[in-house]
């Protein structure tokens, strides 16, 4: 027996809880129809074991990875309405008249397989499947008329009117409008026996308890309980014909989505733990689909937008006043009760319960009576709340603001001495300080201190009771209290004594010891040298930072305020060579009260913060304790060129222990006209992005890692050719980061880098070299035969040269020896011409001899002379000795002539002699004693023995022989 009365017995009385929600509410981040770019209901959600979300849209699948929204239509582009992820990750979905299943393709694309062909032929018309189930080693797809079981890729068809179906534990039910409650036992649907009023009912959630029993809600007819053969009906606590669908939040909780109110979370007795309506911040009330993600994160699909309520998360919002949007100011727990002050009074709620979460404690907030206009402040002192107004000092009592001092507004209080009850109190105001006195439980007002008219908003006194006041924008003041406590005497010291400015310094105790806030770090007031230096403790934490606020815990911890940023040095826990860590809290950047910065820090689960929009509430244990496992998702790369295309779409298909990772199959290779590329990543870590940054890095392209940066997006232009890793890694505020996600391609070297290009390049470069050494060769015999036909035209030139020289030496020497003949025969002429002339006296002498011999009778001696002249006259005729003469002079031109012409006479060569003597006919007739008339003669006679033709001259003729 397993006792289950013991249950019963537990849950036994039922009530109707009282219509508060809690005081806290978490963070609801709504998602739109212009952000997610799709149809306006969403009809289921579902969470991969990577963490990327996806959502049954009425235009697709819709996936969500915390930074950018993908559609995924179905090829009949109708509604998704169901969807199941089974453990490898396999999308099934189901829509009007489809169903099948999405997977990753190629290139890491979700593709959409349809699974309908596989359905009988008769039964393959089908409208909308509603919900899906993966159970054991089957899927199984409801829809209202039948439920198909797809298994071992057949699908078997269960024909009914089916209602519901839902997984619960190990077992698998669904709901037949007639039969009722069914389970799946042994391949078939096996009836429960249940009655016929839990039958009649629309189920709209099982949710399993212990092995044997079950939660079930029902749409109208409100919540059972199933154990064995028993059914007990429970009535939860609103109204049960608005629930649409529910699910389990947890071991005692489980959150219902209803169509007028929201969704609603009730523990197991039906009890309402919390609403999350419009009031409390949903887009609407109309819940379709409700999920709890791997973070124990809520998802609501809405019939008007996607919310993401951070039911889990560390930080909750608490709004005093739900109609009107109040700023708060300070808080304050007292009495077990909590008080906040706000831009419109104080308001109050009591807490229940005791210890733990605050946040959780359920209440209306109350306004504090007479408490109007701004309360800045609430300070406990003398176990008394003191409220810092508008309107002038009061005391809080029995929830009624109760008037001290109105001259002027009250900032803050500050006690005197530190010795329980503190007697006298200084009141910060609008015009400087005054002063409460305590006596017999009850404050006075004392009136203005005399000294000082400035609003002070920051006071603190050190321990030789200097009080120490700073105004934001005048500097820092030093007051010295009178023996009397009627005045102050005050120094006012700005950058002159050593801060970094006189605007925006406030003042603070920390540590026991009065520090000073500025806009370049931490200050301390040196009374040796009556300047402010940095401080000793806080500089080598803080550094240099805008500090506008601090406060000290009760664990020592340090909560500060830096521009718009919060967080927590915690000396309690070391980091590396630390003595300290410090946390900051990014998803409250922006979100804290600018200029009126306030901390609570009540314990370790409760920090109260002051707010734009009332008071955050921080679970600073939850928060630092948080072992949420930071990942970083790489949803899509797209290359750029010639078009846009999308080369991965954000799924990897090997699996490995760390999740799924780049296979060397799916690495791509593109042309090198795509060197352009945008990366997309994300981390699911949803409701806390803010506290998320990534760093990456392009293995290939950069040497180092990024800086930290919260952009989830990288581009990356103009690559040049090479295979390329990129790598990106997130962290979060906390410290810790996650696994490498890397993605490899390759970028192609252009046609003319390829290896074929440069196989044809060293071919090219080959059979340049070859036809270049070629050319070369035929250069050098060009070259070598230029040279030779040089050498031999030089060779030539110089022949000619000296043929030329021997020609001119030839021609001298022929010249001078035409001259030397030439004078020769002119000589020889002359010596003719003389003989001629000779002749001519000797034969007049003889003429006139033999006249004078005749006359004058014998004479011997004229005869002698005559013989004399005779003998004279026998030498001149002596022509062999002219001949020799005359030859030896044209080289032995009369022998020549002989010797081609042998039929001359000596009187023929007489004739030829003195012609090549260029002697005149009259000169030739003389020469020969005949008359000119005998020269022609002799002449015409000689060229019929030459045969000289009659165009040719005697003279060209005798000068060619």
């Amino acid at each position: 027996m397993k006792k289950w009365w013991l249950f019963f017995l537990c849950i036994g009385c039922f009530r109707i809880a009282a219509a508060q929600n809690t005081i806290g509410l978490p963070q609801i981040i709504n998602y739109s129809k212009s952000d997610f770019q799709a149809g306006t209901q969403t009809w289921d959600i579902e969470q991969d074991s990577r963490g990327m979300m996806y959502f049954a849209n009425n235009e697709g699948m819709l996936t969500y990875d915390g930074s950018h929204w993908k559609a995924y239509p179905l090829p009949n582009r109708t509604i998704v309405r169901a969807l199941a992820i089974d453990p490898s990750d396999r999308i099934y979905a189901g829509g009007q008249g489809e169903m099948g299943f999405f997977a990753p393709g190629p290139n890491g694309n979700l593709t959409f397989t349809s699974l309908k062909d596989l359905v009988p032929a008769s039964q393959n018309k089908f409208a909308d499947i509603w919900r899906i189930e993966i159970y054991k080693e089957a899927v199984f797809f409801q829809a209202s008329d039948r439920i198909f079981e797809y298994r071992n890729n057949s699908i078997k068809v269960y024909p009914s009117e089916w209602l519901f179906l839902k997984q619960a534990g190990n077992k698998l039910y669904a709901q037949d409008k007639y039969t009722g409650l069914m389970q799946f036992k042994n391949n078939e649907w096996v009836p429960l026996n249940t009655n016929p009023t839990f039958n009649s009912g629309q189920i709209t959630g099982i949710i399993g308890m212990g092995e044997d029993s079950l939660l079930v809600n029902t749409q109208i007819n409100g919540l059972f309980i199933l154990h064995n053969d028993s059914i007990i009906k429970r009535q939860a606590s609103f109204s049960p014909g608005n629930v649409n669908i529910s699910t389990r939040l947890n071991a005692t909780e489980f959150v219902t989505g209803t169509s007028a109110e929201g969704c609603v979370v009730l523990n197991f007795n039906g009890e309402i733990v919390q609403k999350i309506s419009r009031t409390e911040g949903l887009q609407n009330n109309d819940v379709i689909s409700v999920f709890l993600d791997k973070n124990n994160n809520l998802w609501a699909g809405l019939n008007n937008g996607i919310s993401f309520i951070a039911y889990n998360a560390a930080i909750k919002y608490i709004t005093p006043n739900k109609v009107n949007e109040l700023s708060g100011y300070s808080t304050r727990i007292f009495n077990n009760e909590l008080y906040i002050a706000t831009s419109d009074g104080a308001w109050y709620v009591p807490l229940t319960g005791t210890g733990g979460d605050l946040s959780f404690a359920k209440g209306d907030f109350s306004r504090v009576r007479n408490s109007r206009a701004e309360v800045w402040r609430l300070d406990e002192v003398n176990n008394h709340i003191l409220m810092g107004q508008h309107t002038g000092s009061a005391v809080l009592k029995d929830h009624s603001s109760v008037p001290l001092s109105d001259d002027a507004g009250a900032w803050l209080y500050k006690p005197i001495s530190a010795v329980y009850p503190a007697k006298d109190i200084l009141v910060g105001t609008y015009t400087g300080i005054r002063m409460l006195d305590y006596r017999g439980d009850q404050f006075t007002d004392k009136g203005k201190l005399e000294g000082v008219g400035e609003s002070l908003r920051f006071l603190e006194i050190d321990n030789n009771n200097t009080i120490w006041a700073s105004h934001p924008y005048r500097g820092v003041y030093q007051l010295q209290l009178s023996p009397d406590h009627k005045s102050v005497t005050s120094r006012l010291y700005t950058d002159s004594a050593g801060l970094p400015s006189a605007l925006s310094n406030y003042v603070f105790k920390i540590k026991n010891r009065v520090v000073f806030g500025t806009g370049k770090g931490v200050y301390e007031f040196d009374p040796a040298t009556s300047r402010f230096i940095p401080s000793a403790f806080m500089t080598p934490i803080l550094g240099n930072m805008e500090i506008r606020y601090m406060n000290e815990d009760a664990d020592g911890n340090v909560w500060i305020c830096s521009g718009k940023a919060m967080g927590v040095v915690n000396f309690n826990q070391p980091s590396g060579d630390k003595t300290y860590t410090i946390t900051w809290i990014p998803e409250l950047n922006g979100k804290i009260l600018l200029g009126f910065e306030n901390i609570y820090p009540y314990n370790k689960e409760n920090i109260f913060i002051g707010s734009e929009k009332g008071i955050i509430h921080l679970n600073y244990e939850k928060y630092a304790t948080s072992k949420q496992v930071v990942k970083v998702l790489l949803g899509q790369v797209k290359a750029f060129g010639r078009s846009d295309s999308i080369i991965f779409g954000g799924y990897f298909h090997q699996r490995m222990a760390a999740g799924y990772q780049q296979g060397d199959r799916e690495i791509v290779s593109l042309p090198k006209s795509y060197n352009s590329f945008h990366f997309e990543y994300s981390s699911p870590a949803y409701g806390l992005q803010n506290n998320i940054e990534y760093s990456y890095q392009l293995e290939g392209y950069e040497s180092h890692w990024s800086a930290w940066s919260s952009k989830s997006e990288k581009d990356y232009t103009n690559l040049p050719d090479g295979k390329y890793i990129f790598r990106v890694k997130a962290h979060d505020n906390l410290g810790h980061e996650s696994e490498t996600v890397t993605y490899s391609f390759v970028v192609l070297p252009a046609w003319y880098k390829t290896i074929w290009a440069y196989i044809f390049y060293i071919l090219l470069f080959m059979g340049v070299l070859y036809l270049l050494n070629r050319w070369q060769e035929r250069k050098m015999q060009r070259q070598q035969r230029r040279f030779d036909e040089e050498q031999q035209r030089l060779k030539y030139i110089h022949q000619l040269e000296l043929e030329k020289n021997e020609k001119e030496i030839i021609k001298l020497q022929n010249e001078k020896l035409a001259n030397e003949i030439h004078f020769k025969n002119n000589a020889l002429a002359d010596a003719s011409m003389h003989l001629v002339e000779r002749g001519d006296a000797l034969v007049k002498v003889k003429d006139i001899l033999a006249a004078v011999y005749k006359k004058n009778g014998n004479n011997p001696e004229i005869k002698n002379a005559l013989l004399l002249l005779n003998d004279v006259e026998k030498n001149n005729d002596n022509w062999d000795q002219f001949a020799a003469h005359f030859d030896e002079i044209n080289n032995n031109f009369l022998k020549k002539l002989k010797s081609k012409f042998p039929a001359l006479t000596n009187t023929d060569l007489k004739v030829c002699a003195y012609l090549q003597l260029k002697l005149s006919t009259k000169e030739i007739a003389q020469l020969m004693a005949i008359s000119v008339r005998g020269v022609e003669i002799k002449r015409y006679r000689l060229r019929k023995k030459l045969e000289l033709p009659t165009e040719q001259s005697m003279t060209d003729f005798l000068n060619e022989i």
